[in-house]
């Protein structure tokens, strides 16, 4: 049994005709290239002009991270439509919540942005606790106004609060 269905269909089509423009290269911090696909598949072994450190690297700002969330959401929303038993969104917001709520300069303010925008309910201590993080962020900045993974990390609370706030019980 095949599970996709028209609309399915279509809604990947569209997405990945919209992820192939070269004006959402941005969004996946690779906009300096002519092709997405020479820089995703391009491998030390069989080019050897290519090395980690010989391109540069461009930052990948939250709000892109946002509107790429946004888009895979939209995606996997339609395929789940299909397969009723699908637990890809709830596996997906368990790790973001795990990774947003665990210290980690790298990883944690993407977590914040990710499980923000995929969340389809936050309790009051979630709440709290991305709170304390921005609280923590808050602090660190006053200690050290050039410290940029506190402003990242207070960039990240406001967006994850932001998407958060609808879903909270007046």
């Amino acid at each position: 049994k095949t599970f996709s269905t028209e609309e399915t269909k279509q809604v990947l089509r569209l997405s990945l005709t919209e992820f192939s423009l070269p004006k959402f290269y941005l969004l996946f911090g690779i906009s300096k290239v002519k092709s997405a696909a020479v820089i995703a598949f391009r491998s030390s072994y069989r080019d050897r002009s290519f090395s980690p450190g010989s391109y540069e690297r461009e930052t990948f700002a939250l709000t892109s991270l946002e509107t790429v969330t946004e888009a895979l959401l939209e995606i996997m929303e339609a395929c789940m439509r299909d397969i009723p038993t699908c637990k890809w969104l709830d596996q997906w917001t368990e790790l973001a919540q795990k990774f947003a709520f665990q210290y980690n300069p790298s990883l944690q303010p993407r977590a914040l942005v990710v499980f923000g925008c995929i969340s389809k309910r936050v309790s009051h201590g979630q709440i709290k606790q991305i709170i304390r993080i921005l609280s923590k962020g808050l602090e660190s900045c006053l200690k050290g106004p050039d410290n940029y993974n506190s402003q990242v990390l207070i960039e990240a609370t406001v967006i994850a609060l932001t998407k958060l706030q609808p879903l909270l019980n007046k």
